[in-house]
């Protein structure tokens, strides 16, 4: 039997899907480029600025071990390092003093110094490094500690650092305050404040961690002072969570389960791994402290250590190789690992060894060859569909041959992007499922578009929505309604492919960058050859990849739960993540009421409105045809409720089941790195593929619709002698300039700080879009409705909502609804007040429809 290109690119996914190997995923450790001197260095400090890494300071015992009667010499040394495998640059600035021992942390792209001490005592001073110019450059001009402090514990959380006990000189007793300083403040108004009491003892190489907006403090030493003179250590096992309050240093303490050892000492701040992991490595416990002969002492405790902070549990994360265990030594996070530079070995002996633990999984060869036979799959599809786009209708509707169900299974893909594929499990793993409510109104809004969209889309064999318009009211109204949607999809371009970029390329390691153009480059290709058919077949393709990626995510994380599907829905009775209508009259949140009507405008919005989904009811040969494809976009949304809604309710109980599985950074990220940590090598691949595809599916369609508006309704107008070759000719060269722009929209977010500036935009632009959706429902339902009225209904109904949305804090779902009623209320008024050169077009409402 012959098999058509399509049946055999399912065939080859589906044998990706079966063939699969799974391979464990685990923490690895790495070496970089030692610091250049033999001994090395405890008690340094570390951080990053201009992305380098960059060390400085410590203390060591150069000459002879302290066993032997050699002298502890303080540095004021600074090195930088610019890359992974690069080498080491001793700079030519010093610290002001020789100073090991403080606190150092990374915020605003510079290394800050806390306290510290040297050979003459503790120190109480704060300075920042940074890289500026190809050179270091030394900021002294910062407020001292209340105290001078040493080996005590600081982390940095939200902008506020927090500093808790130490020692003030170095036969003192260990302190129990706990300061704090908003870095966020202006230099002249920055001042130590004395935070909430700490409710444990004073306490010495304490563990610190800043975690998900609380500062942590996790063992450490409690020092005693003897009858005889001098002191002695108690290791301790406590460990403490501050959640900051509203005013600076203020807020609540909570203690946390002990831990199962002692971990003074170990590299601080801990490492933060995902959403709700601190990880330990190392430290002195209890085995160790005994060993008291330091020649034959056998190194530090090399195993990990992990707090789950939802889980509310500790968890023994294995074994670091052999030797690398490592005490009073700092840490910094750079290029995708938790550095820990020197430190100790053993008991007054340095190591050079810069170690780093790394944060990101690698993909892997076969996650690879997965996405890129993928890739070639899609651009193959774009290369078969290219001989027949011979003419701007098969360009632009796939000449009307597509079937009702790949047309519905294509609606489906458009609206389903990459973002929200990704965002509705982690806003169930964070809430519930109040959100599925809007779903279901996808069925409110179907028959409505049946009965009276789709015989104007259709019966009037037009190309664009807003050629309608000018049918309806005048040229003006077409050409607002058309610029207005160029302007939306230029708007939504260049986040819709960097934010599923910078999630793969945190969870998989691979460089934004080449994500971005990846995307770019291979959706610019197909869309150009193929056409709309092209667009649509690959959308079916990552339709079936997205949802067999996440059913097999499903089925996956569901039989690593002990007690499998039952334990899900009990834990999840439990924890409240089934609520699915919230009942109150409070407009602010998600209730019942903003959900049914803020989602049905919002629904009415998109299959009403938007170019990119009504050029897909174009494109079958029927207006029967069409009705049934937009029936099968809304038959699917019952089962992807089930399967996106139920993953992130399932990951939630996975990792709150498995306490020992690292979870991702970021929550957006949270369904990318599930794939990539725990699905079979390259299966991973093949879904971090779909991914792609869902961001290049919103890409594509924006770049043949935006090709299909612009050759229809603007270049037919200034160039109405234009042949239809000339215009086929130039939709492809716009949608390669589309695919260009998108692209480079998206490095540009990457490289830059101006993702405010496209929010803003596109919140502006959707408000404009909420009024166009409005001005189809004037054209639509009433005859009275005129030119005047719909242009001033546009411009008003989009004012309204920017107040509404400025002024008040309406819910942001009920914003469409808003910009809809306004605009049509607004414009059939204004109609009514400014009747002249009202058209009474014969077939083009519907109570004229239903009359003929």
């Amino acid at each position: 039997m012959k098999t058509t290109p399509i049946v055999r690119v399912f065939g080859l996914l589906f044998l990706m899907f079966s063939v699969s190997p799974l391979l464990a995923k685990e923490i690895n450790w790495r070496n970089f480029p030692p610091i250049p001197d033999q001994e090395g260095f405890a008690g340094m400090f570390a951080g990053v600025s201009d992305d380098r890494l960059i060390v400085a300071g410590g203390a060591n015992f150069p000459e002879k071990r302290p066993w032997e009667g050699g002298q502890k010499v303080w540095y004021d040394h600074i090195y930088v390092l610019d890359a992974v495998d690069g080498v080491w640059q001793k700079s030519g600035k010093k610290l002001p003093q020789p100073l090991a021992y403080g606190v150092s942390v990374t915020y605003q792209d510079k290394v800050w110094i806390i306290g510290g001490n040297d050979a003459r005592g503790h120190s109480s001073q704060v300075l920042t490094l940074s890289y500026e110019e190809g050179e270091i450059r030394i900021d002294t001009h910062y407020p001292h500690l209340p105290v001078s402090l040493a080996n005590m514990a600081g982390a940095v959380v939200e902008g506020v650092l927090y500093i808790q006990g130490g020692q003030e000189s170095p036969d003192g007793l260990a302190r129990q305050e706990f300061f704090a300083l908003n870095l966020n403040d202006e230099r002249s108004e920055m001042k130590w404040t004395q935070g909430a009491v700490f409710p444990g003892t004073g306490r010495i190489q304490s563990v610190a961690a800043a975690h998900e907006g609380s500062f942590y403090v996790f063992s450490g030493f409690h020092l005693k002072a003897l009858e005889a003179g001098g002191t002695t250590r108690e290791l301790l096992r406590d460990a403490y969570r501050f959640l900051p309050g509203d005013r600076l240093g203020e807020g609540t303490w909570e203690r946390l389960k002990d831990l199962p050892r002692g971990v003074a000492a170990a590299p601080s701040p801990a490492f933060s791994l995902g959403t709700s992991h601190i990880l330990i490595s190392g430290g002195l416990d209890e085995k160790t402290i005994l060993h008291t002969d330091p020649e034959t002492h056998p190194g530090f405790l090399d195993e990990m250590l992990a707090y789950n902070s939802r889980a509310g549990e500790w968890v023994e994360m294995g074994a670091m190789p052999e030797g690398i265990s490592r005490v009073t030594a700092p840490t910094a996070y750079w290029k995708g690992y938790w550095i820990v530079p020197n430190g100790e070995k053993g008991p007054g002996v340095r190591s050079p060894a810069v170690l780093g633990l790394q944060t990101q999984n690698q993909f892997g060869w076969a996650n690879w060859t997965s996405l890129c036979v993928y890739l070639c799959c899609m651009l193959g599809i774009g290369f078969y569909f290219s001989k027949t786009d011979k003419s701007t209708a098969q360009f632009f509707l796939a000449g009307g041959r597509i079937p009702w169900w790949a047309a519905g299974l294509s609606i489906y893909g458009t609206q389903l992007s990459a973002i929200t594929f990704m965002a509705i499990p982690v806003i169930v793993y964070a809430t519930d499922w109040r959100l599925a409510l809007g779903s279901f109104m996808i069925f409110a809004i179907v028959p409505i578009i049946i009965r009276f969209y789709l015989p104007f889309f259709r019966r009037l064999r037009i190309t664009t929505a807003y050629q309608y318009l000018e049918l309806r009211f005048n040229l003006n109204v077409r050409l607002l309604g058309s610029l207005t949607f160029i302007c939306l999809q230029l708007a939504r371009m260049g986040v819709v492919v960097f934010l599923p970029a910078i999630a793969i390329s945190s969870v998989s390691g691979m460089n934004i960058y080449v994500c971005i153009a990846i995307m770019g480059v291979f959706s610019t290709a197909y869309t150009v050859l193929g056409g709309m058919e092209a667009v649509i077949w690959t959308d079916v393709v990552q339709v079936v990849v997205l949802l067999g990626g996440a059913l097999f995510s499903l089925f996956l994380a569901i039989g690593q739960i002990e007690g499998g599907l039952a334990q899900v829905i009990q834990v999840g009775m439990e924890h409240q993540k089934f609520t699915l209508v919230e009942w109150s009259w409070d407009h602010t949140q998600l209730v019942f009421w903003v959900a049914v009507i803020g989602f049905f405008f919002l629904n009415l919005i998109s299959y009403t409105s938007d170019q990119v989904v009504i050029q897909r009811y174009l494109t079958v040969k029927s207006e029967a045809e069409a009705a049934k494809s937009l029936w099968t976009n809304g038959i699917l949304t019952l089962p992807g409720i089930l399967l996106f809604f139920g993953l992130g309710t399932v990951l939630y109980v996975y990792y709150l089941s498995n306490p020992q599985k690292i979870g991702s950074t970021n929550p957006e990220e949270l369904l990318p790195y599930f794939i990539v940590a725990e699905l079979p090598a390259g299966l991973a691949g093949l879904v971090i593929a779909g991914i792609f595809a869902a961001s290049m599916s919103s890409l594509d369609s924006s770049m043949n619709s935006i090709a299909t508006a612009y050759i229809t309704d603007v270049h037919s107008f200034f160039n109405p002698d234009s042949n239809d070759r000339q215009r086929l000719h130039l939709a492809k060269i716009i949608t390669v300039l589309m695919g260009l722009f998108g692209t480079l929209a998206a490095m540009w977010i990457a490289s830059s700080e101006v993702g405010f500036i496209f929010d803003l935009f596109q919140k502006l632009l959707g408000m404009i879009g909420g009024s166009l959706a409005g001005v189809f429902v004037l054209a639509i339902f009433t005859q009275r409705a005129n030119a005047t009225g719909a242009i001033s209904g546009t411009l008003c109904g989009a004012g309204i909502t920017f107040l509404v949305s400025r002024f008040t804090d309406v819910n942001g779902y009920l914003y469409g609804a808003i910009g809809v009623i306004s605009c049509f209320a607004i414009g059939y008024v204004v109609s009514l007040l400014f009747p002249r050169g009202t058209r009474q077009p014969r077939g083009y409402t519907y109570r004229s429809l239903v009359k003929k």
